[in-house]
């Protein structure tokens, strides 16, 4: 009998650096998730905070709750079940409250997830938990159907509330009117249970289940957790919950009555899949440590609240560092190599698995190589190709990523491949590698929400199945809940994953500074256009003669190219003086402009919408440069991109009143200069074209007129 190849799955930890710890998991030297901390990103999944309620919006079915980050954090009604009673009576001091009837303890099935505090709770025998949903005999949640008011009544046939008339043909008698009823809106079945009452300032304790990502705060549950390496704490919820992954009934028999002898009645706990065949000491020694920092919690909220009467928000547990939470939740019998560059790292992570799997420290290593780990390992490009849109295929396709706001769309393309001359053999080659290419992306690249597929087109409905269970298939590996739609009839898939934390491509990178992270710019050509539809509408109600316009380096070259350069056309035209300055922090295609005068900026007072194209501040006003910086057509660059008033310093020229009259006859000489290069043009070629007596005589003489006949005489 053939068995599956045991797949090959190594964790690299790069830690070499004091500033930085890059943590690589692989399978079959393909890269398949990355973590990165730094000093400037900071983690808050698994956080628990001592929060206060904000705001209740019972329309979203959602509350947010201030726990002292930047942002409010986002609490579903789902994420609130019976606990959050419990965990309000712990935090008001009632301790009599709490469930210590070890009878009433049941046992139930969880499925492990990315994190301990976002597990789903499966109670085998169809019973409701607090969210307000309903479960069946294979531990799948489904949301109960709201039930229907008893003040509703059932649309008749003709569409009303009322009886229906029947009528044969040909009855012309008038038809009775019957009153329309009222149309009652239905209201939003709220997920919450009807014993959980969420009000405003109220404390509330919570923990972080995803981080914050774009303008969206984190997301919160009110189901608190510690996890361990065996065991996971849940103090509000009594009863023992263990991994469906332990298939054995007589194991689970065995794991259910040591924790049932060594935890409190008032505690929960859930049982990992690690925790299989694990002796009692071991996971005595867990949940013992686990009690400890459940204890500190409590004392640092007895603590707070004694401190002052009103809630102010603190951080109650932090969860541990990057490199403990992989140990802790990644390190499984089938890893079967840790790398290690750093010496320091290594016998901390030596010392955690002498006592959490003493027979696995062989897989252990210290990298002693000269090469950076990650090129060693190949890992180094793999990082800097998740970076770019475009990911080769091996077949010589490739793919294409596009972020956009509401969702993740990637394009399938063949490009020169073509083995056959089947097209639709070609295709569905092409379709299979990628559906295993963009499994293993979307765990390196941890995106999550709305991902849409537009695969190759196929015409046989068996392919597209194929498709569709590849993609099934690949995707078992990740530990992100995700749900896959079948191929449409345009070839597109849809799927929907869970997001923990910020995407890889979106933490290793930032905004474009010119082009607002768009990829685009409007051309010269048309900035050039704007700024001169803006002088036309300054000129037409203002008389102030001297401008600053503010623009980004890349703009420069533009204005000032050639002899009579755009700049000085548009300074010719509309009479006014303008200076450029340069300012980095603009987008490239964004201009502002400056009244000396007024000393603020005067962009959207003059603007086609009133406003400019991405918002300036208020507040901001004009920055005047030094002395030395009169309106020559260069550009000066500002010390400081922000506009900041300057309320003293020496008068400069262009405080001067004077100065405007002095700039409109620089201008008015300059344009007669012009004029009269043109006029002595427009004279040179109206005298080549003078018969040669005209000429000879120097012109028309005077007193005399110019014949019109042919003849030299008058009208014949």
């Amino acid at each position: 009998m053939n068995y599956p190849q045991r797949l090959r799955k190594e964790i690299i930890i790069n830690a070499e650096r004091e500033d930085e710890v890059r943590i690589a998991i692989t399978e079959e030297r393909n890269l398949v998730e990355l973590f990165v901390e730094t000093p400037e990103t900071e983690r808050h999944v698994g956080d628990i905070f001592l929060g206060r309620i904000a705001k209740v919006i019972p329309g979203m079915n959602a509350a947010f709750i201030d726990v002292g980050l930047e942002q409010d954090a986002f609490l579903h009604f789902s994420d609130v079940g019976d606990s959050y009673e419990t965990s309000s009576a712990f935090l008001a001091g009632e301790d009599a409250e709490l469930r210590d009837d070890d009878d009433e303890e049941e046992d139930y099935l969880v499925e492990e997830g990315v994190t301990a505090a976002e597990q789903k709770v499966y109670r085998p025998h169809g019973g409701r938990d607090g969210g307000g949903t309903r479960s069946n005999d294979r531990g799948l949640s489904r949301t109960a159907p709201p039930r229907v008011s008893e003040h509703q009544q059932a649309p008749t046939a003709d569409g009303g509330g009322g009886k229906l008339e029947l009528r044969l043909a040909g009855d012309t008698r008038p038809r009775q009117e019957q009153p329309r009823p009222q149309r009652t809106l239905r209201p939003v079945p709220s997920l919450l249970s009807a014993n959980v009452s969420l009000e405003p300032d109220r404390p509330i304790l919570v923990q972080v289940t995803r981080e914050a990502f774009a303008n969206k705060g984190v997301r919160v549950t009110s189901r608190i957790s510690l996890p361990g390496r065996f065991l996971v704490l849940v103090p509000f919820e009594p009863g023992i919950g263990i991994s469906r992954k332990v298939y054995s009934v007589r194991e689970r028999t065995r794991l259910r009555r040591i924790v049932r002898s060594l935890k409190p009645r008032v505690l929960g706990v859930v049982i990992r899949t690690v925790a299989e065949n694990k002796e009692e000491s071991a996971l005595r020694e867990d949940l013992e440590k686990l009690l400890i920092q459940w204890r500190e919690i409590e004392k640092k909220a007895r603590e707070i609240q004694q401190a002052s009467p009103t809630i102010q928000p603190a951080l109650m547990y932090r969860d541990p560092s990057l490199t403990s939470s992989v140990m802790r939740d990644l390190f499984t019998p089938d890893i079967t190599r840790i790398v290690i560059d750093s010496r320091k790292m290594y016998r901390e992570v030596m010392d955690y698995v002498e006592w959490a799997a003493p027979n696995l420290t062989g897989t252990v290593e210290l990298y002693r190589g000269t090469r950076p780990i990650f090129d060693a390992f190949n890992i180094e490009p793999q990082i800097e190709q998740t970076l770019t849109r475009k990911i080769p295929l091996p077949s010589g396709g490739y793919l294409f990523v596009e972020h956009t706001e509401a969702m993740v769309v990637i394009d399938v393309n063949s490009g020169r491949y073509a083995a056959r001359r089947e097209q639709e053999l070609n295709s569905l080659k092409t379709n299979l590698e990628s559906a295993r290419v963009i499994a293993r992306q979307l765990r390196l690249r941890d995106i999550g929400g709305i991902i849409v597929i537009d695969f190759i087109d196929m015409n046989d409905e068996r392919n597209r199945k194929k498709v569709y269970d590849e993609m099934r298939k690949e995707l078992r590996n990740d530990r992100a809940k995700s749900s896959v739609l079948p191929l449409t009839e345009f070839g597109l898939m849809q799927i929907t994953r869970q997001r923990i934390r910020q995407s890889i491509v979106r933490a290793l990178s930032e905004t474009c500074p010119v082009c607002g992270g768009t990829g685009l710019l409007v051309n010269r050509t048309t900035i050039a256009r704007q700024i001169e539809r803006w002088l036309e509408r300054f000129r037409a109600t203002s008389k102030e003669r001297a401008l600053v316009l503010r623009i980004h380096p890349t703009l420069r070259e533009m204005l000032n190219k050639g002899l009579l350069s755009p700049l000085r056309r548009l300074e010719l035209k509309y009479f006014v003086r303008i200076r450029l300055e340069l300012d980095e922090t603009l987008m490239g295609d964004e201009f502002k402009f400056f009244s000396p005068r007024q000393k603020k900026e005067i962009t959207a007072e003059f603007s086609a919408t009133g406003e400019t194209a991405t918002a300036p501040s208020a507040e901001a006003t004009w920055v005047g440069a030094s002395e030395e910086s009169e309106f020559s057509g260069e550009a000066s660059e500002t010390e400081s991109g922000e506009p900041i008033a300057r309320a003293e310093g020496p008068r400069r020229i262009l405080d001067l009143p004077e100065n405007e009259d002095r700039i409109e006859d620089m201008a008015l000489r300059e344009r007669d200069e012009n004029g009269g290069r043109q006029n002595r043009t427009q004279r040179n070629y109206r005298q080549k074209r003078r018969p040669a007596g005209a000429q000879a005589s120097g012109g028309r003489t005077s007193g005399a007129r110019a014949p019109r006949g042919r003849n030299g005489g008058g009208r014949s």
